[in-house]
């Protein structure tokens, strides 16, 4: 759309917002001053006279009340005092949190009421309630994110919609949303993300488990002696541990965006929070310059992540060129190279990650794997054409078991294992598992 197309749009909005008569109160004033002027005064219909007046007296005094507290609001709304208590605050998706932004109720005022939507950050269900007079806001976050200020469209409207006035307001905050762990943090199932064949290497170090049998020399802890056998055997042997499954002594991880990514980030922030990862590893997600060693800052880049959607034009954060960039880039970082192993995570969708993902591990010397979460799944079934027209799906719909055995079967093609892992039900998926839900599907 043209520059001043669209500047002219947003202008004839502004003022529509500020006209305190909605479309019905127009309707309703037009009908009213028509039987007031045309059978009231014209035939004399005491009636339609009453009906008429009635009628551009309820228009007028909503129109006016509506304005004056729209007014009020408004000034009180864009004014100086303090009002949000979720600064610099790190909150979790899904959890209800009281943010500290409060208007007066007008309670005593008939027929007026006051309701207000945040329009950025998107996907933030927004409650009020009544304590003592004010009205109180209440924000349930449906998606990570990490923003600096918090833009609301406030709205004064009558009982009967006669009157409506609207205007935006934009609060500068820190705002950090993490995502929901849901049933994950409850299953030992990340303690698998950071192995990569599950299978002893040779050139580890022995720091696993007492598996293997020798024969005792000085110096051995007698604790590991075998008694039992040289009760029998009349010959000591000691028990020695197996080497260790990485010959690596580092681990990164990267988060992948893409549709239904939300689980992916769920799965990202458990493993950095449980230190499954080790001591020496390097994290990295879409939206993000600069990999990071810590925790906190690791935590602000999945929450980061969430809120490419919301800045990047054109809306849908989506797009396949800076997820290529993103970890091609973190790939060819100087801390992630020599024997190092990556571990992906990616949503459980098919989307437009994938291509450039797999590309971008191509020329990659470490050991890679995936870590692909869901939110449960479901079978896909033909949707009939009366229910698409009538019924809108909201949110993010679910991932199927077609989809996921597809997207299985990519990421295996290129030769890279991969753990699902279900944020709904906490539980995990290896070879035989996704062996079952390609037969599923």
């Amino acid at each position: 759309m043209p520059k001043p197309l669209l500047h002219r749009l947003r202008a004839l909005r502004r003022l529509r917002d500020g006209v305190p008569l909605s479309a019905r109160g127009a309707l309703v004033a037009m009908f009213s001053a028509l039987a007031l002027w045309r059978f009231g005064f014209g035939t004399l219909d005491l009636l339609l006279f009453v009906v008429g007046i009635s009628g551009l007296i309820l228009v007028g005094f909503s129109a006016l009340l509506v304005g004056a507290v729209g007014f009020r609001l408004r000034r009180l709304s864009g004014g100086g005092r303090p009002r949000s208590a979720a600064a610099a605050r790190r909150l979790e998706a899904g959890s209800p949190f009281l943010t500290g932004f409060r208007l007066p109720a007008f309670s005593r005022l008939p027929l007026i009421k006051i309701h207000w939507r945040w329009l950025y950050p998107e996907a933030v269900d927004c409650r009020l309630r009544l304590k003592d007079g004010e009205l109180l806001e209440e924000a349930i976050a449906g998606r990570r994110c990490q923003v600096a200020a918090i833009r609301r469209r406030l709205t004064v409207f009558d009982a009967f919609g006669l009157s409506r006035v609207s205007w935006e307001r934009e609060e500068p905050t820190s705002l950090t949303v993490l995502p929901d762990v849901g049933r994950l943090r409850r299953t030992p199932v990340v303690q698998s993300m950071s192995s990569a064949e599950g299978l002893p290497h040779p050139r580890g170090a022995p720091e696993g488990d007492r598996m293997e049998i020798r024969r005792y020399v000085p110096g051995d802890s007698v604790r590991h002696i075998l008694w039992k056998t040289y009760a029998r055997t009349r010959q000591l042997n000691v028990r020695i541990p197996e080497r260790s499954i990485e010959v690596s002594k580092k681990t990164v991880a990267y988060l992948l965006t893409g549709p239904g990514d939300e689980p992916a980030a769920a799965a990202a922030r458990v493993a950095l929070e449980t230190g499954v990862f080790g001591i020496d590893w390097l994290f990295g997600a879409d939206g993000t310059d600069q990999p990071a060693d810590t925790l906190e800052p690791a935590l602000d880049a999945i929450a980061r992540s969430g809120s490419i959607a919301a800045t990047r034009p054109g809306g849908n954060g989506h797009g396949a060129g800076e997820r290529a960039g993103g970890l091609s880039t973190f790939l060819r970082h100087p801390r992630v190279q020599g024997e190092v192993h990556c571990v992906i995570f990616a949503p459980g969708r098919p989307g437009a990650w994938m291509e450039p993902a797999l590309a971008a591990t191509r020329n990659f010397s470490g050991a890679v794997s995936f870590v692909v979460a869901t939110d449960g799944l479901v079978r896909q079934q033909p949707v009939p054409l009366w229910r698409r027209w009538l019924f809108v799906e909201e949110g993010e719909p679910q991932a199927t078991t077609q989809e996921l055995s597809r997207l299985l079967k990519t990421v295996g093609g290129a030769g890279y294992p991969a753990l699902v892992v279900d944020r709904k039900s906490g539980k995990s998926f290896g070879p035989e598992g996704q062996r079952a839900l390609g037969a599923a599907g």
